[in-house]
């Protein structure tokens, strides 16, 4: 190499260091508040009332969270509030779970979350959530839970483990945005509620449009699941009587429902359509009474059809009472939208939403039972 050569190259790289190093929009980790939950409700006024929760990093802090909270008409307007007593720069991007008051949910979300559309910075992966009660009332006691991680990823943990179970429904800014400006599906969004002792996911909350209409609980959200023909992962519990063994005081059956598959069939032969759904559920058997001698395949064939017949009547239940609040999460209108779309044209769908006559054909097997004897 020429020596002409190297002395360019020498200054390339004293120019480099002196004028191309760092970034000239850091941000310090130190000086950053990363909003991990965004909390919406409304006040004794009937004003939005917004709050936060960040972990605090500071060695020389004894609390793991800080949370901030002010009135404002606007999401965006909250933020500048916060940032105006928090000392560090709030940033969103970070955010974990947006919760929401029932009584907030239940006015309507569309145009709170219109926001988290139209800008990149915002978080598309935050998790929906009602709750029973007020957010920030439940972050300010979850600082009492002392066996408890920070709330934030306390909650996060309860949600992820809930959907492995399918005992919530997996719904994201992005899903509910997508779900509500479909018109033909309408969202869902994981239920809580929480006491001094802890915070519980209790189901699914449901909505018509963007308002909240109703709620299923844990085991409703998993036939929930299984109507929407998605993975399954939950314990089904069926008691044939009220009765329980002499020694024990056990009664019932525990299955592990873990796979299904469906079918759904339109009849529109009449002016009002009837839907059939078929159901093939897989299913383990977890625990159950000396009632039941499920090591005579006799026997066993007989509870099968039993624990179907159970889970046949809880989801024409459930069916039944999505009608009447006028919740559309499994997606009827879009199968008719989508295949049946000369006759989904011709009806007006909320209308005779309510008037379909459902009917569901569940077929169960026990596959594992392990040692019996």
């Amino acid at each position: 190499m020429s020596r002409v050569r190297r002395i360019v190259l020498l200054i390339i790289s004293i120019f480099s260091t002196m004028f191309l190093s760092g970034c000239w929009d850091m941000k310090t980790f130190e000086d950053t508040g990363f909003i991990l939950q965004l909390g919406l409700e409304l006040d004794d006024n009937g004003d939005l009332l917004y709050s936060v929760t960040m972990p605090v990093v500071e060695e020389e802090i004894d609390e793991k969270v800080e949370i901030l909270y002010t009135t404002a008409d606007l999401l965006r307007e909250g933020r500048d509030k916060l940032r105006n007593t928090s000392g560090k720069r709030i940033e969103g991007g970070k955010t974990q779970q947006i919760h929401f008051s029932r009584e907030l949910a239940e006015k309507g979300l569309g145009e709170i979350l219109d926001v988290y559309m139209r800008s990149s910075e915002n978080p598309l992966l935050a998790n929906i959530t009602v709750v029973e009660g007020s957010p920030l009332e439940m972050y300010q006691i979850s600082l009492n839970y002392e066996d408890k991680t920070r709330v934030a990823f306390y909650v996060t943990n309860l949600i992820d483990d809930a959907r492995k179970r399918t005992s919530t429904s997996e719904t994201r800014v992005y899903d509910y945005m997508i779900m509500q400006k479909s018109k033909t599906i309408d969202p869902t969004a994981v239920h809580i509620r929480y006491d001094k002792e802890g915070i519980e996911i209790t189901g699914t909350a449901l909505f018509n449009g963007d308002k909240m209409v109703g709620s299923l609980d844990s085991v409703q959200s998993g036939l929930l699941h299984a109507l929407m023909g998605n993975r399954i992962n939950f314990s089904y519990f069926y008691r044939e009587t009220d009765q329980h063994t002499f020694q024990t005081g056990k009664s019932g059956i525990a299955l592990g429902l873990k796979n299904v598959k469906r079918k759904i069939k339109f009849d529109l032969s009449g002016d009002i359509p009837k839907i059939s759904i078929d159901l093939k559920i897989t299913s383990s058997l977890s625990e159950y009474d000396t009632m039941h001698q499920l090591d005579d395949p006799k026997s066993k064939k007989q509870i099968e059809e039993k624990v179907a017949e159970s889970i046949k009547k809880d989801c024409e239940e459930i069916l039944a009472y999505l009608q009447k609040i006028g919740s559309d999460p499994i997606g009827f209108a879009e199968i008719a939208r989508s295949k049946y779309n000369s006759f989904y044209k011709s009806v007006e769908w909320k209308k005779i939403y309510p008037d379909i006559e459902f009917s569901v054909d569940v077929k169960l097997s026990i596959v594992t039972q392990g040692a019996i004897n």
